[in-house]
Parts: C-alpha cells; sequence; structure tokens
C-alpha cells in the first residue's frame, strides 16, 4: 500500500477510521461448537510476547518505550516488540520467518504468495475457533474472511480498513459551470469535458495552461468510472463464461480508445508516461489540472490540498464523478477488500491456549469501535490508546489531533493497529464535521453522500486466495499497461486489442484464469453487487 494513503489512515484513527460495512454477525465464519461468548483470561498469569510487525510510524516505535510500559501494565505482559520500516520490512520478515526463530505474533499489510506458503507449512495457527469469542472479530463481513481462508481455515485477523475508501474521481465543478457544462455520465462526454478544460480557458487567465484529465505512468490512477471499467476487477466474463481480469476486457478497451482520442487532442500532459502520480497532485492544486482522484479522509502532503487550490481560486469548488451506467446497466464501484493490515499467531502457541487468548484479547481490545463523539479525554480507553491528552494528542476545536514528534513514544496504538468495523458508513460523514474549513466540508460530505447510497461490486478474486493471480498478476498487468500506453501514444495500433490479448495469455494470463475460475467454483463464489 503506498504510504500517502497509510499516512491518512493514521491520521484519521483519532478522528474517526476509513469507512463502514455491514456489521451482521452471521456474516462470521462459523463458530467451533466450543466457541461462545467473550472468555474471560485469568490475569494473574504475566506472559512475554513476542510481537514484529512492519509500521510507517515515525519515529519508528521502541521497544522500550513509555507506550510499552502501558501496554505491559494493562494486560500483565512482558511486551518484547520488534518494528520494522515497511519500506524494508517485507525483506526483514521474509528472513524471520526462515530462521524458523518465529514470533508469537506476526504482522503484515496484505494476503499475498508469502502468506498463502506459511499458513501451508504451518506457520500460523488456525484461528476459527477463536473468532466468535471476540466482538471485534464477530462483525468481519464474510467477503472479508474469505481472504484468509487456507484449506477452508482462517489463519490472520484484519484490521478495517475502508472497503468504500480509495481514491475516487473528482473534478472541479467551477469550471464546468463557467463553461457551461455537465457532469459527464459517460466516457464521450469525459472526452468533451477534458478537451474544453483544455483549451477553452476554464481558468481565466488568458493562457493555454490547463490539462482536463490527470494522468501518470503506468496509466496512474486507473481512470474507470465504474467495476465495468476497472483495471483489477475480475468482472467481465469471455466466451466460456470465465472470469477475466478487467486489464483484457472490453471495458478497459474503451477507456484506452477514449485516452488515445484525448492523446491526439493534446488533453492529457504530453509528459504523463513519465509523470509520477505525486506531480499530478501537485498540478491539481495549483489548479493546472481539471478531473483527479481523492478519498474520504483528511488529505496527507500527496494529496488533494483544498486550501491550497482556493488560494490559487477562490470560488474553486471540487466534487466527486458519479460512475457511469455501463453499456450492461451496471452502475457503481469496486468494494475494497475491507481491511488493511492483519496479525498472525506463531502454530508454536498451539499448547498455550491462554497465553493465545490474552494476544487475541489485546488485539480485540484495539480493534473495538470507539465512537467519534467519544474521542476525547472523558473516553478512558481512546484517552489510553492514545498516549493522553497533551502527549499523545491534544483537543484542537473539540477534535482530538496527533502530537506527531510524541505518539511512537506515549501512544499503545502507535503499536497495535486500532480501530473496529462500522455501521452505516458511519465514519465515512464524520469527516465533513471534522474539516478544518466549510469548503472542505462541502467536498466530504458529497463524497460521502455518493458511496453511501450507490451500490458495489464485490470482486470475486478478493474472497479466493489463488497462487498463480500472486505470482503473476502484477507482471501481466505491467504487459498490458506498457503495451496499452503505446496504443495511447499511437506507437500500436487500437486494432491490435485481440493480439494484444493472445500475447497476455501465451505469457501465462491463460493459466492464471483458469486456476482464478476454478477456485471461484470450488468456493462458490460469484461476483456480485451489494
Amino acid at each position: 500500500m503506498k504510504k500517502n494513503l497509510v499516512c491518512i489512515l493514521l491520521s484519521v484513527t483519532l478522528v474517526g477510521s476509513i469507512t463502514g460495512c455491514s456489521t451482521k454477525s452471521e456474516e462470521s465464519p462459523k463458530a467451533s461448537p466450543n466457541a461462545g461468548a467473550t472468555t474471560a483470561v485469568d490475569k494473574s498469569k504475566k506472559f512475554t510476547i513476542n510481537w514484529f510487525d512492519g509500521t510507517w510510524e515515525e519515529p519508528v516505535p521502541g521497544p522500550d518505550s513509555e507506550a510499552v510500559k502501558r501496554i505491559n501494565e494493562k494486560f500483565n505482559i512482558d511486551f518484547k516488540s520488534q518494528y520494522v520500516p515497511f519500506d524494508t520490512y517485507d525483506e526483514k520478515l521474509a528472513v524471520k520467518m526462515a530462521s524458523g526463530d518465529l514470533p508469537d505474533v506476526i504482522g503484515m499489510e496484505e494476503v499475498n504468495a508469502n502468506y498463502l506458503k506459511w499458513a501451508q507449512q504451518g506457520a500460523f495457527l488456525p484461528l476459527d475457533e477463536f473468532l466468535q469469542q471476540y466482538e471485534s472479530t464477530k462483525t468481519v463481513p464474510s467477503f472479508t474472511w474469505d481472504a484468509f481462508k487456507v484449506n477452508g481455515k482462517v489463519y490472520g485477523i484484519p484490521t478495517y480498513f475502508s472497503p468504500k475508501g480509495g481514491k475516487k474521481p473528482i473534478i472541479r465543478k467551477d469550471w464546468l459551470d463557467k463553461l457551461g457544462l455537465k457532469m459527464p455520465t459517460n466516457y464521450e462526454e469525459l472526452k468533451q469535458v477534458a478537451i474544453a478544460f483544455t483549451k477553452n480557458d476554464p481558468d481565466g487567465n488568458s493562457k493555454a495552461d490547463t490539462i482536463g484529465l490527470g494522468l501518470a505512468k503506468d496509466i496512474y490512477y486507473d481512470p474507470s468510472f465504474g467495476s465495468y471499467y476497472a483495471n483489477s476487477t475480475w468482472y467481465h466474463k469471455d466466451e466460456t463464461g470465465q472470469y477475466i481480469p478487467g486489464i483484457i476486457a472490453k471495458g478497459n478497451k474503451e477507456k484506452i480508445e477514449f485516452l488515445a482520442d484525448l492523446q491526439k487532442q493534446g488533453a492529457l500532459n504530453k509528459d504523463w508516461a513519465v509523470t509520477a502520480y505525486k506531480d499530478v497532485f501537485k498540478a491539481f492544486n495549483a489548479g493546472k489540472v481539471g478531473i483527479w482522484y481523492e478519498q474520504p479522509g483528511t488529505s496527507s502532503p500527496n494529496g488533494v490540498m483544498l486550501e491550497t487550490i482556493l488560494q490559487n481560486d477562490p470560488k474553486a469548488e471540487v466534487v466527486p464523478i458519479p460512475p457511469f451506467k455501463a453499456p450492461d446497466g451496471s452502475q457503481g464501484l469496486t468494494l475494497g477488500s475491507g481491511f488493511y493490515r492483519m496479525y498472525m499467531i506463531s502454530a508454536k502457541l498451539k499448547n498455550e491456549p491462554e497465553k493465545v487468548k490474552r494476544i487475541l484479547e489485546m488485539i480485540d481490545y484495539f480493534h473495538k469501535t470507539i465512537p467519534d463523539a467519544q474521542k476525547n479525554p472523558q473516553n478512558k480507553d481512546f484517552d489510553w490508546l492514545y498516549g493522553g491528552e497533551g502527549k499523545g494528542y491534544k483537543m484542537v476545536n473539540n477534535i482530538a489531533q496527533p502530537i506527531a514528534e510524541n505518539r511512537s513514544n506515549v501512544a499503545p496504538s502507535a503499536y497495535i493497529t486500532d480501530g473496529g468495523w462500522v455501521k452505516d458508513d458511519a465514519d465515512l460523514f464524520q469527516f465533513a464535521k471534522i474539516a478544518k474549513i466549510p469548503e472542505y466540508a462541502k467536498f466530504q460530505q458529497s463524497l460521502a453522500d455518493m458511496l453511501h447510497n450507490m451500490k458495489f461490486y464485490i470482486n470475486p478474486t478478493s474472497r479466493i486466495i489463488s497462487p498463480i493471480l500472486m505470482e503473476k498478476n502484477a507482471t501481466l498487468a505491467k504487459y498490458i499497461t506498457d503495451e496499452t500506453t503505446k496504443m495511447i501514444f499511437g506507437q500500436r495500433p487500437l486494432t491490435d486489442w485481440d493480439k494484444m490479448v493472445q500475447e497476455y495469455m501465451a505469457k501465462g494470463g491463460k493459466e492464471m484464469i483458469t486456476e482464478v475460475n476454478k477456485s471461484l467454483q470450488a468456493g462458490n463464489i460469484q461476483g456480485e453487487w451489494k
């Protein structure tokens, strides 16, 4: 996960998690015969717990901080923590796992080939029998648990991250209004808007210095306006009825034709193929790009800065672009996995049930939801998690704000990721309430309203673990991205689309698609709208 998105997640934990999903308990994995209400853990016995995880915190949380002392006192443990910056964590974790000297708890960012391999090798403890014993795990939706199952067993506990979060298309509405244009509802209308934004002086400075649609190298962000068009979504099926990746489907073909037209019209930055996405944010904030992307939540330095935009143009207005109605009648975006970060417990603890329960009790405590209205010093749990008022956070206009330089030393939540699943998208709507300026509140409200009221497609591949998908997908997607970039620039004809797909299949795509569909059929999993 890119650091700018992680920074947003870290910054909003004080004022609310990012997005919610269903909290129906029947969506959790089936309980074992012995599972029931939360089991009381005997804290009279002290355990040493070795905890190994990656972090985006700066400075890196140390093993002897005030926060560690708080954790030790609260849970009667000797918390032996080792945190590694995520920039180098994967390599360090692989070395740790290969050594055989496994820590009690292992953290990871995502379900990947290593998670599958280590679970199959027996490194992790199956957790199914415990999952109905804790409130925070009861509320995890079934499609999220599916992603953690290896041979039918769950080996990881996810940490909530908005399934409706992530970057969404946004547009300068004041530019639309000035040029007498309507909100685009399909790619043809979007093309006309992007060309007008480029050629018709929407900022009124009498200079040809604006670009309609922002785009960065590797066709980033994917300019999809619905699941039908999304590269990473397995929405389409081939002539045999098999699901195929969106990047080779007809939705992406339509999108590439649209981008090729914009390239010819000069409505894309001429250097976009070598431009970093961070630089497009800077251009959007400077009022030089009309269509770009942002997500629910507090922005980061690599995000949309509405204050900067308003300094350049006090009349600026930014709004989200609703997804387009697709040719098959569908209209909506793809639901995310519902998690970012997870914890596994070493299989070495299989004969130490009390120690396992102590660990799970800790995770459960950190993963419980604290209502936004209670995120203040009067809530003892919140105050403890964030290191105390005046030390780990401060109250600004009745909103808790982190004290960045102190957090790693005093806040237990800098060590164990906090935040639980929430109901009815409550966390989406809180961002408007905490906005520093009215214009940003209006933008966040419009984004929350749109996301709350639309349908979302559950990507079927987010519910399975496919070794070949994990092994080949990134390389194959990069091949298509490179070839379609050539098509956009006219270096390869668009009429080569079918030939390009055949090349994709020959490079391993056919094998990957076959295995994915076998896994979907075995689990009786279909793509579905929610």
